[in-house]
């Protein structure tokens, strides 16, 4: 939160609960907070407020987006390909995605969710 300048006081509180983020366990967030997202760059792209629900969970992922988060910017998602398009005010937006990153990600998600499994049981 630090890098994009929110304090934990300006988060909201949040009455969500993830059940799957680590098999067998739920997680409550420690609040939300609405932050402007932009896809595209500086000529052509696409801006929108989503709410992000904060947890305080040791992952490889910095963010997710769900299903709220895609519906509102229209996106499709090409999951084998990890690309998404969405539409702009100039056409469509495409969103590359990297699949080295993708891979190492998926692995550390992986190696943390059965560290966490063993430590609960």
């Amino acid at each position: 939160m630090e890098k994009l300048n929110n304090k934990e006081k300006q988060l909201l509180p949040s009455r969500t609960v993830f059940h799957g983020i680590v098999p067998g366990l739920s997680y409550s967030p420690i609040g939300k907070i609405k932050i402007y997202v932009i896809f595209g760059d500086r000529d052509h792209f696409r801006r929108e407020a989503i709410w992000f629900e904060v947890v305080d969970l040791e992952s490889p992922y910095h963010v997710l987006l769900g299903r709220p988060a895609l519906a509102k910017f229209m996106v499709v998602p090409h999951y084998a390909y990890l690309k998404m398009k969405i539409p702009g005010t100039k056409g469509i937006i495409t969103i590359n995605g990297d699949y080295e990153k993708s891979s190492a990600c998926a692995a550390a998600s992986s190696r943390l969710a059965e560290s966490l499994v063993i430590a609960a049981e």
